[in-house]
This record gives C-alpha cells, structure tokens and sequence, in this order.
C-alpha cells in the first residue's frame, strides 16, 4: 500500500460525517506539489500482530545510527537520561507539544521509512481542516526550489542548517487549485532531515500558517535520539507499522 493510499483510506475513515474528503486532498497536493518528495516516499506496510510490531521496533534500534553523544542537546538543556532512537509514537508527541491548539488533532498513525532497513520515522494526523506530515530521517535529501514554485525560498540558518519554505496551490476534489500546500523542509549538519508538510482545505482561514511550520520545524527539541522517558511517554499514540520488505529476495549477510 503507497502512502498515498494508506493516507487516503484514513483521512477519508475519519471524515466520514463531513463535507471534506481530506485523503483525495492530500494524494494529490503532495503529488502535484512535491515530486521530488513523491520519489523519496517509501511503501508501508503494517505489522500483522503486535509481535511483529516489537519486532520490528527491536530490529530499529540503532539503526539510525550511531548518534549517542554525536547529536547536541538543546541549548541550555543539560540531559544524563538514557537515550534512543525517536520513534514514529514519539515524533508524533512532540509534534503535538509543539503545534498551537494541539487538541484538534485526530486520525493519528505513523511508521518507520524505509525498504528492508529503517531509514527514519514518518508520522500523519488531521488538523482541523488541515492534513499534516511529518518525516524524520537520517539520509540527506535537501530538496531544491523548482522554477514552477511561485512562493519558494531557501537559506541558511545561523547555525548552519539548509531550510527551504514552500507555499503552493494544489488542487482540490473538483480540480481546481483551492487548497493550500505548505512544506518547511530542514537539513542539518548533525544529519537530522525533517520534512514538514501541511495541506490547508480553506486557505482563507488556515489552520495553520508557514510562519508556524517554520517555527515547528526549526525547534532545538528535534533530534535523532531523545530521551527514553519521551518514547515512553508517547509509547501507547499508535502502532507503528513496520519499513516494506525487498519485493525480491535479498543475500543473507
């Protein structure tokens, strides 16, 4: 199942009862917005019992890489905790302490990057009359500024990390461009991506802007390992599916 799909079949389970169809909006803004995101995007598939979701989260450790002591706490934050790889569960809670009126979130799930190995963590949710993404990974993908996009910038942040804002139209169900995509995708030197893509349904009244992904985006709280007590915290948002299988059989070893 594609992310497309997967994000279709749920936005549009939990919308029944309304007048908007968020999975259609979705597919295809990011599609029509965002090629160069479309070419990273992984398949997922869900683990079929919840032993093979511990599996899978066994298998994840450490294989974001080795980060411990190599990614600086926030500034002013002095931490002795344990840490560890972030976790879709965690992504997600942290996005949620970080967004404005985090209470209309709904419709949330996630899961690990990949094909065979994990790459990284990926989490969606609504927002109000907004459908949001979010992907943290290990590789480096800094994403350009096409000569198609009206409103897109990159620059270079004090610290050294690569940000790039986009504000595109896309369109909507009937085919014509009234929803609003925003995407703030940051690269860092410590080898933190992140990818922030929010789709608003009524760009006259967002429910969120590109000021606020910016804010989200470039918050010191990202980082590739987090404290233990944070995973835990988040633990019980969802089940996590796991990275797709090689669709051919790969050599032991």
């Amino acid at each position: 199942m594609t992310f497309e799909t997967e994000l279709r079949d749920h936005l549009h389970a939990g919308i029944d009862d309304t007048d908007v169809d968020l999975g259609p909006l979705l597919t295809g803004s990011v599609a029509y917005g965002n090629k160069l995101v479309r070419r990273r995007l992984t398949r997922i598939v869900s683990g079929a019992a919840a032993i093979a979701v511990l599996g899978g989260a066994f298998a994840y450790a450490g294989s974001l890489g080795d980060q411990t002591g190599s990614t600086p706490a926030p500034a002013g934050v002095v931490s002795q905790a344990q840490r560890a790889d972030i976790t879709p569960q965690a992504a997600l809670g942290l996005l949620l302490e970080l967004l404005p009126q985090s209470e209309h979130s709904a419709n949330q799930r996630g899961g690990f990057e990949g094909t065979g190995s994990v790459l990284g963590v990926y989490t969606t949710t609504d927002y109000g009359t907004a459908a949001i993404r979010l992907e943290i990974i290990k590789k480096q993908y800094p994403l350009q500024c096409l000569s198609t996009d009206s409103d897109c910038k990159v620059s270079i942040l004090p610290d050294g990390s690569r940000l790039r804002l986009l504000n595109t139209a896309v369109p909507g169900p009937t085919g014509k461009d009234d929803h609003q995509q925003l995407q703030a995708n940051l690269t860092r030197k410590d080898g933190l991506n992140l990818n922030l893509i929010a789709v608003n349904t009524t760009p006259a009244q967002p429910a969120i802007t590109l000021a606020q992904l910016r804010t989200i985006a470039t918050s010191p709280r990202w980082q590739l390992q987090v404290d233990q007590a944070v995973i835990d915290k988040f633990g019980r948002l969802f089940v996590p599916r796991l990275v797709t299988q090689p669709s051919v059989p790969q050599p032991i070893g």
